[in-house]
């Protein structure tokens, strides 16, 4: 049996005229009506009474039309689910994503994305850098945002294609009350002495903060660690300690009694959403990169100081 023949007998259901029935498949009523017999034959039952003057469906024929119609409907649904699969409007991508993700806009983004392809099955990761890139590199998941790309990127990882998306930068907080709080920028060699209050070790930002501190010439001394950003901030607005924290986090939880203090070397990190190189991604996850390359190539001058982040 051929869905070509539940089609013909579907059409000469509804005319119940061979000639008909055979104009609207493109056909010849001969060739129709031998399709028709090649089916019957090959069911072993009658499925029209033919006559010189009319068409019925037997009872046989009528039970197959019932069929025929469910099984050519579902056909159709099928190759338009494969039609939008190969679109990219439909799928499953695995996402991982860095902690804060928000404080970057994409939370924003990823609703658009949504409301465009709605079909689209997102599932979501939440990981640090480095467990982010080893989730990535043993295709565990699609696709990586990653707010430090290039800093913890394994000597030994396939190839990655990232791409950059918005840039941020590491700034100081200190308590209003500290001496180097009326301060604008710093080198960091003059908070070689304080107490930081950092997030854990699995985190970039710590990470960045032991780095950066390294190429200044101290150790940082590290009297506290959590994994929650407003943790950190009440800390430092309790006079506990010092803390690096990205702008872009900072200006969501932004309290008071905080000075905010650049500071030499510049820190500087870009969000990057990174993918394995393959020959050919899947068309969903080819729709996501281009989706967030277009929407973010404007925020990557975006400097979060030009936006109005202040002191409280």
């Amino acid at each position: 049996m051929e869905i070509a023949q539940l089609k013909y007998m579907l059409t000469l259901a509804k005319h119940l005229n061979f000639s008909r029935a055979a104009n609207e498949v493109c056909v010849t009523p001969s060739s129709l009506s031998q399709q028709i017999k090649k089916l019957e034959n090959e069911l072993g039952v009658v499925l029209v009474e033919r006559t010189t003057r009319s068409v019925h469906l037997t009872s046989a024929g009528v039970e197959f039309i019932e069929s025929a119609e469910k099984i050519v409907a579902q056909i159709s649904e099928i190759n338009a689910i494969m039609q939008k699969y190969i679109a990219g409007e439909s799928g499953k991508i695995f996402v991982g994503n860095c902690p804060f993700f928000e404080a970057y806009g994409m939370s924003t983004l990823i609703a658009s994305f949504q409301k465009k392809y709605p079909d689209i099955s997102l599932h979501f990761c939440e990981a640090g850098c480095l467990e982010l890139y080893s989730l990535l590199c043993n295709d565990k998941i699609d696709v990586a945002f990653l707010p430090a790309f290039g800093a913890f990127k394994p000597e030994d990882e396939p190839s990655v294609e990232a791409y950059p998306l918005v840039d941020d930068e590491l700034v100081i907080i200190v308590n209003s009350a500290h001496p180097l709080a009326s301060r604008q920028i710093i080198n960091l060699g003059e908070v070689s002495q304080e107490k930081f209050i950092s997030f854990a070790k699995s985190y970039d930002v710590h990470q960045d903060t032991v780095e950066v501190c390294r190429l200044s010439g101290f150790i940082p001394q590290f009297s506290y660690e959590t994994q929650y950003p407003d943790v950190v901030v009440r800390m430092v607005a309790e006079g506990m300690g010092i803390a690096m924290l990205s702008s872009r986090v900072l200006m969501r939880i932004f309290l008071k009694n905080i000075a905010v203090i650049r500071f030499k070397p510049t820190q500087l990190r870009t969000l990057t959403v990174a993918f394995l190189k393959k020959p050919n991604l899947l068309p969903a996850i080819l729709n996501f990169k281009n989706f967030f390359i277009a929407c973010t190539k404007g925020n990557r001058l975006y400097n979060p100081f030009n936006a109005g982040l202040a002191r409280k």
